[in-house]
């Protein structure tokens, strides 16, 4: 009796405590409020879920590995991330698999799939013949038949540092095959993306559309290269084991057979070694991808049950509608939501199981190309190596390495010498780093919803007359503040190009100009006025608030000259641009910047030496990581804070990066000599 009271006591103890356990999910901090959403959702278990909001997925990674969170979703490439953080002990311990095939290993396995007449009988004579794949940088049609092809002898070596790593790829596919169709963007720069289109053109030629060669096109895609290969004269298809059977008709998982107008007796899938094995059986499949699924520390392993109970509880209940929880928080898709236990691993081994860590770290060929960003505190390092290892993962090449000097000149310098081969400047620096160390400008930030540069612009009332520079003369006139391109630098040229004021003593010579007096906030500060001049005309207009919209819109100013990054302060319905770039001058609604302006102002810019590596070498790796996380900034947020710092390595106000055009880093050079030779930069 005793020891039944004692078993009752312990059952119900443990009852309680599973009843009572928590575990801290780490989401984007973007996501919280879907997060805490799905905290509601009424389920049978009674488990406690937290929110735990991080900046980022690779964040998350490690607030789980510091135990400030329990779990995260995670993607095959963030494992490979989370493998790469010291001293970690994550676990894989639940799967995302689909309904359809609730039991598969992975969620796709890479096939070569041919006529059953080919006359072939190894890897090697896939030299020559007709490819047809599912797009570039996709899995099983780029990355893994590149892992595969370049162990060959035969296939062309891809180390050639006067190109681009990508370019290496794409030059030792059109070597090796004698026609192909790679749809897609093959550069984030489109300049470089049609120059090489143009180059390596064999690679588009069997194609629905050559001349586009980007999707959508009937002979790309998983099915479509199928297609490309039963229907447009290819000779070997890369694409993955599920759709091939969906093609011929046959059985997926749980879904049926269905007719198909394809006949799988006169395809084969290509082995490794050179067999070939029926369609309709058992596909040999050389590499794989991973399913997504959680990952947690070492410690939810002992009271794993419960959690595992609860995410499949809420995947259930988010199943039928598709609340934003439900793909935002728990990673969860319209094809992607049967939870399924594993045996729990390390993330490293569950990648290993499909060869997929080699396809991941993939290389060129010794020596690797690598590009060396400068940077110059302890932060922009930590950021930098994560930006490295977060590229490495997702196939972005070159291996991007970071370099640390202890200032900008430092790290400008080490761009010189070569210890270096990337670092970043602002404003009017950029033109005066090109000078001073020969280096020249590689690509820079975009903001806003539309991506482009800021510019200069000059802001009116609605209701006034000015339409060109002339009818301000005598006015009033409010700006950002001394340091600045668009309050200062900008005016002062445009005014000294048109002959409107001298460039000796061109501040004073501005406040003549505008001599119903302005608000230059900092033109007083002794650094700023060496010379001693009177400035009081410069201060005559500010207040208390010396903002340039509060000057112009209380009317102490007649003109505000401001960056289009301040124009959300300014109400559209009262307020016009002044064009001073077009001839015949004018006005234009807020919104027209980038063409009724004073000048493009320099963004945050990126500057290289002449003489190493080329540019798009260079640009490509930062380029293809911007446009990877535009649509993305969960996964690894590169423009946010970053450790409780600002602005670190990008600005927090970036939303993407762009080549730089030569045509207008002349004109900041233009303007960078005009303004030095009034001492102002």
């Amino acid at each position: 009796m005793a020891l039944k009271l004692l078993t009752l006591i312990a059952l119900t103890c443990a009852a309680a405590n599973a009843a009572k356990s928590s575990y801290k999910l780490c989401v984007p901090a973007a996501y919280m409020k879907d997060c805490e959403q799905m905290l509601e959702v009424p389920t049978k278990s009674k488990v406690a879920l937290e929110c735990v909001p991080a900046r980022d997925r690779v964040e998350c990674l490690s607030f789980v590995q510091q135990r400030q969170a329990d779990f995260v979703p995670v993607d095959p490439e963030d494992m490979y991330v989370a493998s790469k953080i010291p001293n970690q002990d994550f676990v894989v311990f639940q799967e995302y698999r689909t309904d359809e095939e609730p039991d598969a290993p992975f969620r796709y396995e890479a096939v070569i799939v041919v006529h059953k007449d080919l006359p072939i009988n190894n890897l090697d004579q896939l030299k020559g013949l007709r490819s047809c794949h599912t797009g570039v940088n996709r899995n099983v049609g780029y990355k893994i038949p590149l892992t595969m092809l370049m162990k060959r002898a035969v296939f062309p070596k891809m180390n050639d540092h006067s190109i681009s790593p990508k370019e290496n790829e794409l030059k030792a596919l059109s070597t090796f095959f004698a026609k192909s169709c790679i749809v897609g963007k093959w550069s984030p720069d489109p300049k470089t993306n049609s120059a090489w289109k143009s180059q390596y053109s064999h690679l588009c030629s069997m194609c629905e559309h050559p001349e586009r060669c980007d999707y959508p096109d009937n002979y790309s895609g998983y099915e479509g290269a199928l297609r490309c290969l039963a229907h447009n004269n290819g000779e070997v298809a890369f694409t993955k084991v599920i759709f091939t059977r969906k093609f011929f008709g046959l059985p997926v998982g749980t879904t049926p057979a269905s007719p198909s107008n394809e006949n799988p007796e006169e395809f084969r899938y290509l082995c490794v070694d050179g067999s070939k094995a029926p369609i309709t059986g058992k596909a040999c499949s050389w590499a794989a991808r991973p399913w997504q699924g959680l990952i947690g520390h070492n410690d939810v392993l002992a009271k794993l049950a419960p959690l595992r109970e609860k995410v499949k509880q809420l995947a259930d209940s988010g199943a039928a509608d598709k609340p934003e929880w439900f793909t935002k928080v728990l990673g969860l898709s319209e094809k992607i939501h049967h939870v399924a236990d594993n045996i729990p691993i390390k993330p490293i081994d569950y990648l290993n199981k499909a060869n997929y860590t080699e396809v991941i770290e993939r290389g060129h060929g010794a020596p690797e190309l690598v590009v060396r960003l400068c940077v110059t505190s302890n932060v922009a390092l930590s950021k930098c190596r994560s930006m490295s290892v977060f590229a490495f993962s997702r196939d972005i090449r070159p291996i991007l390495d970071c370099v640390q000097e202890n200032s900008e000149d430092a790290c400008l310098k080490s761009v010189q010498d070569n210890g270096s081969d990337l670092a970043s400047v602002d404003d009017m620096r950029v033109a005066a780093a090109a000078k001073k160390y020969n280096l020249h400008p590689v690509f820079h930030e975009v903001y806003g919803e539309l991506k482009t540069p800021n510019y200069a612009v000059a802001v009116v009332k609605k209701g006034t007359a000015y339409n060109k520079i002339d009818d301000l003369r005598g006015k009033k006139s409010c700006h950002s503040s001394y340091s600045t391109f668009s309050g200062l630098h900008a005016p002062v040229f445009y005014l000294i190009n048109k002959r409107a004021i001298q460039s000796d003593h061109c501040v004073k010579n501005l406040g003549e100009f505008f001599s119903g007096g302005s608000c230059l906030p900092g033109v007083d500060k002794p650094e700023n006025n060496p010379s001693g001049d009177d400035v009081s005309k410069l201060k005559k207009q500010c207040g208390s608030d010396s903002s340039a919209w509060k000057c112009l819109e209380e009317d102490r100013g007649d003109v505000a000259f401001v960056s289009s990054a301040d124009l959300s302060h300014f109400d559209a319905n009262q307020y016009e641009l002044l064009c001073l770039n077009r001839d015949a001058g004018g006005r234009d609604v807020l919104s027209s910047f980038a063409t009724c302006n004073v000048a493009m102002a320099p963004s945050r810019t990126w500057v290289a030496a002449k003489d190493f590596l080329s540019d798009v070498s260079i640009a490509h790796t930062p380029l293809s990581l911007a446009q990877l996380l535009a649509p993305r900034p969960d996964l690894f947020n590169i423009y946010g804070e970053f450790l409780k710092n600002n602005n670190v390595i990008f600005n927090n106000a970036a939303k993407g990066l762009a080549t730089t055009e030569k045509l207008d880093f002349e004109k900041f050079k233009t303007i960078h000599d005009v303004i030095s030779s009034c001492g102002l930069a």
